[in-house]
């Protein structure tokens, strides 16, 4: 007895053999080969910036800037110097503020209003020598971002800003190398060649601003009190540590510190995890020397 038996009387004879899933499964092949006909979005940095406007606190000139939605993207990796790695935007690149009236420049999270003296500072060294750089496009170029950080360190060093802003500043200088050396690699348009004298050339700047960052830190840890750019004592120590063995200068005290760390009731896990295997790295390095 077929299925669908019994349906005579209704005038609907003929049927008993019909094919109960036959139709849905054609249905579910069609949309099947709709999805996979579907194209795919091509995921652009743009998707990610947006234009914010900032009021420049030497100036007062209020212009735009692109900077990242923060909370549509994904961080996927961390370097052990705290280097972030974002799926599909480095937001590293967009993190400098620049006024290109006087050319007052500082990382986004230092831009605040200024006392009077430091913005005559900024005015007399900076601003009256300045000339406004080439507009950006849709994205900033590394070559562009690292222009910026340069401004931002000058402008920091000019209204004597803390240690621990511009070390902060030189740490994310060195990140900037640090992915302009990961992008080199990915571009295959690039000769073997180039890329190998480009390594080399991103990597020695990259050690240069690490071991300044590292000395600014250092002056912080003894002359500021927290927060240290946003940071805590023991996030603190546990980077001058992990950039002390980067750069391969005082591994004695980053074992010291890493070994302060690694016991701190107030370390991450992470942190904590990070500063035992380097310090077994450091302890097996110092043992062959």
């Amino acid at each position: 007895m077929g299925l669908l038996d019994g349906l005579d009387s209704l005038g609907l004879s003929g049927i008993e053999n019909i094919s109960l899933y036959e139709e849905e499964k054609k249905n579910t092949e069609n949309e099947d080969a709709k999805e996979k006909a579907a194209p795919v979005k091509e995921v652009k940095e743009t998707d990610f910036l947006y234009d914010k406007t900032f009021e420049c606190p030497v100036c007062g000139n209020k212009f735009k800037q692109r900077v990242v939605r923060s909370n549509s993207v994904k961080m996927i990796a961390q370097d052990k110097d705290l280097r972030p790695i974002y799926e599909h935007v480095d937001l590293n690149k967009y993190e400098v503020v620049l006024c290109e009236r006087c050319g007052y420049a500082s990382l986004i999270r230092f831009h605040a209003a200024l006392p009077k003296p430091f913005r005559d500072l900024i005015r007399q060294n900076i601003s009256a020598r300045f000339s406004p750089p080439a507009p950006l496009g849709e994205t900033i170029s590394y070559e562009q971002a690292m222009v910026r950080y340069k401004m931002a360190l000058l402008n920091a060093v000019v209204r004597k800003g803390k240690s621990s802003e511009k070390a902060f500043i030189c740490l994310k200088m060195a990140w900037l190398y640090r992915s302009m050396n990961d992008a080199i690699e990915k571009d295959p348009r690039i000769p073997a060649e180039l890329k190998a004298k480009k390594r080399e050339a991103y990597k020695v700047q990259e050690i240069e601003y690490l071991k300044n960052a590292r000395e600014g830190f250092i002056k912080a840890r003894t002359a500021e009190n927290t927060p240290y750019a946003g940071m805590n004592e023991v996030t603190l120590d546990y980077l001058i540590g992990v950039i002390s063995i980067e750069t391969g200068v005082g591994e004695k005290d980053a074992l010291r510190l890493l070994q302060t760390v690694a016991v701190s009731v107030n370390a991450t896990k992470i942190q904590k995890e990070r500063s035992v295997e380097l310090i077994q790295v450091l302890k097996n390095k110092l043992k062959e020397e």
